[in-house]
C-alpha cells in the first residue's frame, strides 16, 4: 500500500475509532449511525484486501515473474506465425496487431499482459491450421492456452467482458473512493454538533485529519465542507 493510502486508512481507522467511543451521542441520528458503520464496513474489506494482496505475493514474486516470462514468450511466438501468415495475405490490420516485441510486453502493467496475450491467442486458433506452415501447430495452440489459464488461476484475471472471473472484492482504489464519498456525507451530517456539541464536533474533526510529511490534510481530496451561515438546529 502506498504511504498516502497508509495514511488515509489511518485516518479511516481514527474516524472508526471516533464512532466507538462516541456511538451513544448519535442514536437518535440513524442516517449518521449508517455513515459510521458504512465506513467501519470499508476499513474492514480494504485491511482483507491488503492481507489478501500480502499474501498473495510474498514468496510468489520470483514464481510470478518466471510465469509472465513463459507467457510473454509464448505470445512472441505466436504473434510473430500470425504475423507472417498476414503479411502473405498483405493484411495491414493483422500485421499491426502482431506488430509487437518483448519490449511491447515487459512496457505494459502486469494486468495488461495476459489480456494482450490472450487476444494474440484467441486469433491463433481462429485462423487454426493456417499457422501450421509458420511453425505453429494445434497441440502448441492447446499448449499455449492451458499456459494462460494457468497462469490465470494463480494470479488473477482482469474482466476480459467474455467470462472472466469477477474480483472477489473491490479494489482498494475503489473502496477509497467510496470512502472519500461515504466522508463528506458524514461532514455535513456532523455539522450540526459545531455549535451544539463543539468538543464532540472538535474530537471528529481531529480523527478527520490525515497526518504525513506533508502535514496534516483532509482526508478527502476536495476541500474541507465549510460550515453553513447558520449551523443547522
Amino acid at each position: 500500500m502506498k504511504t498516502r493510502d497508509k495514511n488515509r486508512k489511518e485516518m479511516l481507522a481514527a474516524v472508526s475509532g471516533f464512532y466507538e467511543v462516541e456511538k451513544t451521542s448519535f442514536t437518535e441520528l440513524p442516517g449518521l449511525i449508517a455513515a459510521f458503520s458504512d465506513l467501519s464496513m470499508i476499513n474492514k474489506e480494504i485491511e482483507l484486501n491488503e492481507k489478501l494482496i500480502q499474501e498473495g505475493t510474498r514468496g510468489k514474486v520470483v514464481s510470478k515473474d518466471s510465469s509472465r516470462d513463459e507467457l510473454i514468450t509464448t505470445a512472441l511466438v505466436f504473434a510473430g506465425a500470425i504475423y507472417g501468415y498476414a503479411a502473405g495475405q498483405n493484411d495491414l490490420e493483422m500485421m499491426t496487431f502482431t506488430d509487437v516485441n518483448s519490449s511491447t510486453f515487459y512496457s505494459m502493467r502486469d494486468a495488461e499482459v495476459p489480456l494482450r496475450a490472450e487476444q494474440i491467442l484467441d486469433k491463433a486458433d481462429e485462423l487454426g491450421a493456417l499457422l501450421v506452415p509458420f511453425g505453429v501447430t494445434e497441440e502448441q495452440r492447446i499448449t499455449g492456452r492451458a499456459g494462460l489459464n494457468d497462469y490465470l488461476q494463480k494470479y488473477g484475471r482482469v474482466n476480459t467482458g467474455k467470462g472472466g472471473k469477477k474480483s472477489a472484492g473491490e479494489t482498494n482504489v475503489m473502496l477509497f473512493k467510496k470512502m472519500d464519498k461515504k466522508l463528506k456525507v458524514l461532514d455535513k451530517l456532523m455539522l450540526r454538533f459545531e455549535q451544539k456539541d463543539p468538543e464532540l464536533y472538535s474530537r471528529y474533526n481531529a480523527a478527520r485529519v490525515i497526518y504525513d510529511k506533508r502535514g496534516p490534510r483532509r482526508g478527502d481530496d476536495d476541500e474541507p465542507t465549510p460550515p453553513p451561515e447558520e449551523p443547522p438546529k
